[in-house]
């Protein structure tokens, strides 16, 4: 008899995506809880997908592992509320207060509710040398071998061929962190143009489906840490990502993907505000070169 398994992702977008890499080493009957937005992403065919205010439907199950990765009250309070036999992550103590598994500790005590408080947190994060992966294989009693995302395979319709190179351009970034957003888009997108390739900037989408589509129809996605980073992995596009305040090395970048890092990372790492010294510390020709590496081949 397979094993009931439950995973409680809710978000953001390009997290789910990255935590689908589990599905691969995971055995057993699986359900995933998420966030209405999310459902698209994951993969119906492999798994029972659940949206978080329908949660309730699995209250009369019994699971073997209930895997709980947001930082999340509502997440964490299911995960304490249903039956199982072994929990991993966040949960609601008997003070109601949100708190972690010592099984987790590795991954949240690098985050908001980390039990040394957010200074001491933002420090193990900087000193960090895992991937997100890493982590969370681990936490999970197995071993991280470049397993692939898995994302819904209905989503990406077949690629049409194109006579010429299609570089696509994600210049958005959420208003959580202002500084990932790079400045100097326009700029590049000239150089590119330049060389012959048609550069598409990614619009606002209604359906994530549309989105998911405009990211496959690319060659090579050029962009900061943000959703179509994940998706473009998931995709197996090439990629050059933009680090400005983010840990770099949590993301495993697959050998598809070239990262560029502000010298003022260690500077600005997970501030929340906007620092221009930050921002402008990466040029146009640092960004155009790294193209010019992955898409051509070109030193």
């Amino acid at each position: 008899m397979k094993s009931n398994i439950l995973i409680i992702k809710l978000g953001a977008l390009g997290d789910v995506v990255r935590t689908t890499s589990l599905l691969r080493v995971l055995d057993g009957n699986i359900f995933w809880v998420t966030a209405k937005s999310a459902l698209p992403l994951l993969p119906a065919d492999k798994l029972k997908v659940i949206e978080i205010n329908e949660a309730e439907t699995l209250s009369n199950l019994s699971f073997d592992l209930i895997l709980c990765l947001d930082d999340d009250y509502k997440a964490a309070n299911l995960a304490t509320m249903l039956k199982k036999k072994t929990l991993i992550g966040s949960y609601i103590d008997k003070n109601n207060s949100l708190t972690y598994t010592d099984s987790s500790r590795e991954w949240f005590d690098m985050g908001l509710m980390s039990r040394f408080g957010k200074e001491k947190a933002d420090a193990i994060k900087k000193a960090n040398k895992k991937t997100y992966q890493e982590i969370i294989f681990r936490m999970c009693g197995n071993k991280f071998n470049e397993e692939e995302y898995l994302l819904n395979q209905n989503l990406p319709k077949p690629r049409k061929q194109e006579s010429r190179t299609i570089i696509g351009i994600e210049a958005r970034a959420g208003d959580r962190w202002p500084m990932k957003q790079w400045n100097k888009w326009q700029e590049l997108a000239a150089a590119l143009k330049a060389d012959g390739c048609e550069v598409r900037f990614f619009v606002q989408r209604q359906q994530i489906a549309d989105y998911v589509q405009d990211i496959n129809e690319c060659d090579l996605v050029i962009c900061g840490d943000t959703l179509a980073m994940h998706i473009a992995l998931s995709l197996k596009k090439r990629i050059v990502a933009i680090f400005i305040c983010t840990s770099p090395t949590e993301i495993y970048d697959y050998g598809r993907m070239i990262k560029i890092t502000s010298p003022f990372l260690k500077r600005v790492f997970y501030r929340r505000d906007y620092i221009p010294e930050a921002v402008n510390a990466i040029s146009v020709k640092t960004v155009y070169q790294s193209v010019r590496d992955s898409l051509f081949h070109v030193k």
